[in-house]
């Protein structure tokens, strides 16, 4: 069975940024219509069984860990962004995902 498509939020403790921004992508699926896509927020040191999984990309609202096994976006427009950077880049993070499922 092949795993679902998944972005996975990132920040230092798992409890703010990344909340902020999962909940920023899962209103723009939702306005999408998209319920195909799991959105799943996690502290850094909990992400390593998701290194090298398919179907993933990654939000990452602390620095970036270039040898994570996905790829990857900087999440700070989820923090301090306009509405439409906002959009924008959740538009691009779920552009992205799809684009590897497809591969």
């Amino acid at each position: 069975m092949a795993e679902n498509k998944l972005v996975l939020c990132v920040c230092g403790a798992g409890i703010n940024t990344s909340l902020n921004a999962k909940n920023q992508i899962t209103s723009y699926l939702e306005a999408e219509g998209r319920g195909d896509i799991q959105v799943v927020h996690a502290m850094i040191g909990d992400i390593n069984p998701y290194n090298g999984r398919k179907n993933m990309v990654v939000v990452w609202m602390t620095q970036m860990n270039e040898s994570f096994e996905a790829p990857g976006f900087k999440g700070l427009p989820f923090v301090i962004g306009t509405k439409k950077a906002k959009a924008e880049l959740a538009k691009q993070i779920i552009a992205k995902l799809d684009e590897i499922c497809e591969n």
